[in-house]
């Protein structure tokens, strides 16, 4: 079994949180574990010396790219939200910033995950991505993975929350050798590129896996499998659900200012 992991970042999130998080990555996890950095913009050197096992690419998807052209400049595309309000009589417009909608800073990772498909090695299994504000807590491998990768007919498995709340991606694992994978990668893709995703309920990158998720369950009767366990009804269901042994996700900024999740976050 070969496992490789992904996940995106420029310099402002190297500096913030990133480098400390592939630095614990060369730290712990076994040298047959990869890693590969997407990374946005100019890269700093010294990563590419820090462990034979962990690769830098730049970021160079010509369908986001595509993407940007066409709907990056637009202030909805990038979370801004205007709202006619009426204050004391008045008729005004509220402008206010909502990630749920902020669909340019959240397709980074649809489009790094689809770009890597290009450099990982023949015959790899599984591919896990990871967002870069990850904890790595102790050592781990092949064998510490296990239980959370698709095995078999699934073709990819998430943290998956309760209605009316969306699935956590902070953790991914998809099945290589599952005859929907690249189908499933390329329909989010093109969510994107179409311009469809401005006809959904949301439009961060949670909600599109989610939703495409939905698709392939009822229409290819395609399945999933979901690793949240105790986990499920729950906020934050990634440090309840077995990961939280080797991992941390400083989901959100107060816990990416702390550099660990809260003690009332395990339950």
């Amino acid at each position: 079994m070969s496992i490789a992991f992904v996940s995106t970042m420029n310099k402002n999130l190297y500096d913030q949180y990133g480098k400390r998080f592939i630095q614990e990555f060369a730290n712990f996890a076994s040298d047959d574990l990869k890693l590969f950095i997407i990374f946005e913009g100019d890269y700093p050197e010294e990563i590419l010396n820090l462990k034979k096992n962990i690769f830098v690419i730049p970021f160079l998807s010509q369908k986001h790219q595509l993407f940007i052209k066409y709907f990056g400049k637009l202030y909805e595309a990038n979370g801004l939200k205007l709202r006619q309000i009426n204050e004391n009589g008045k008729q005004k417009i509220n402008i206010s910033n909502d990630y749920h909608f902020n669909s340019v800073k959240f397709s980074f990772k649809p489009f790094s995950i689809h770009q890597v498909l290009n450099y990982i090695p023949e015959g790899l299994d599984y591919l896990i991505w990871t967002d870069a504000d990850l904890r790595c807590k102790k050592e781990f491998g092949i064998n510490s993975l296990t239980k959370f990768l698709p095995e078999h007919e699934y073709l990819m498995s998430y943290l998956g929350r309760k209605k009316p709340w969306y699935s956590e991606c902070g953790f991914i694992a998809f099945n290589l050798n599952h005859k929907d994978f690249i189908n499933y990668i390329e329909r989010v893709i093109n969510i994107y590129t179409s311009g469809e995703i401005f006809s959904l309920e949301q439009w961060h990158d949670s909600w599109i896996w989610d939703h495409v998720r939905y698709e392939f369950e009822e229409n290819n009767k395609t399945n999933f499998k979901n690793i949240s366990g105790k986990g499920y009804e729950l906020e934050h269901p990634f440090i309840n659900c077995g990961l939280e042994e080797f991992f941390d996700h400083l989901k959100g900024p107060q816990r990416k200012k702390e550099g660990q999740s809260f003690k009332d976050d395990y339950k």
